[in-house]
């Protein structure tokens, strides 16, 4: 059973997986979450970036806005695949320790990352 995301850092990030038959899907939602939580959103990466596996485009929030939009993000994914993960400082225990699927979990390239 996947760990549910919890609250226990400052800040945050959200990266919205996709592919090309939900690029549309993945804009709308994280325009959205951007509008309605008034948080950052990065480019749509229509390659893979970083540890990513996927497409995906990120979101940067803080423990502020966490316990209502994860949630939101969870309840509005329609079948997207969101990695929410903490920004602790350290780049691999961010990605492995204190990361949370909402959807399908994907292995990541921690090599892309430092510690």
């Amino acid at each position: 059973m996947p760990k549910r995301p919890v609250n226990s850092h400052r800040a945050y990030h959200a990266h919205v997986y996709f592919g090309p038959q939900t690029v549309g899907q993945a804009r709308a939602l994280t325009d959205e979450a951007g509008r309605l939580f008034a948080i950052a959103v990065g480019r749509l990466h229509e390659a893979n970036v970083g540890p990513h596996p996927c497409w995906s485009r990120q979101i940067a929030f803080s423990s502020e806005v966490f316990d209502k939009l994860v949630p939101w993000l969870d309840e509005h994914r329609n079948g997207l695949d969101i990695l929410v993960h903490a920004l602790s400082g350290d780049e691999i225990e961010d990605h492995t320790e204190f990361a949370y699927w909402l959807g399908n979990e994907y292995p990541l390239d921690l090599s892309a990352l430092k510690g």
